[in-house]
């Protein structure tokens, strides 16, 4: 990789959102916007219900950060400046020149609004053209339906399954669906985001 390689602070600017430095000056929105149960039903490591629960999760992901294995973003409404969801780069291969993007959720009231594409297209652009990552992945629970449409749309490859690869909170196991973005496919990828984004929104962002 040839850029800062995955190194905060970083942020990343759209019309719809901007992904700023996960900080705990978030917390309280981000417990609010992630209250719903529904947003975290998928999720390893979900926003959670509580104060402290937003407050284990942040300071969790920003031990992380300061070890080099992921990158950290709130997810900010670009019209008003409100932290309404999460989304970072994790697993960060600098050698391999790959990372997963994941970990993201939003506050119900903006899911089937750009606000997911564009934060998708922020960090794929920034990873393959600022990085210079040879390849991204994004990974779901295989029953998260929903979320597996969502990577589909943005022109990822199904990849792999792996079976009961990671456990639960509640001690079950969860099937794994990966998919993936060559640097060569970048460019396809890219002018479907961008198409996507040029269409007229009038709903509720």
């Amino acid at each position: 990789m040839h850029g800062p390689n995955f190194r905060p602070p970083l942020t990343l600017e759209g019309r719809y959102v901007r992904l700023v430095p996960l900080s705990p000056e978030h917390r309280a929105a981000l417990a609010e916007a992630g209250a719903d149960p529904e947003v975290g039903r998928y999720l390893l490591n979900g926003p959670g219900a509580s104060l402290a629960e937003m407050d284990r999760l942040i300071a969790l992901l920003l031990e992380r950060q300061a070890a080099g294995t992921d990158l950290a973003f709130a997810t900010l409404t670009a019209s008003d400046g409100r932290p309404v969801g999460m989304t970072r780069f994790l697993h960060i291969d600098r050698e391999d020149q790959n990372a997963e993007v994941g970990g993201t959720w939003l506050a119900r009231r903006l899911w089937r609004t750009p606000c997911n594409t564009e934060a998708k297209y922020l960090l794929l652009r920034h990873a393959f053209e600022v990085e210079g990552a040879h390849r991204i992945y994004l990974q779901t629970d295989v029953r998260n339906e929903r979320s597996r449409r969502a990577i589909e749309r943005i022109g990822a490859l199904q990849e792999a399954i792996l079976r009961e690869d990671r456990r639960l909170a509640d001690g079950s196991f969860r099937t794994s669906v990966y998919y993936g973005i060559l640097e060569r496919e970048w460019p396809v990828v890219k002018r479907g985001l961008e198409e996507k984004l040029a269409r007229p929104w009038t709903g509720p962002v």
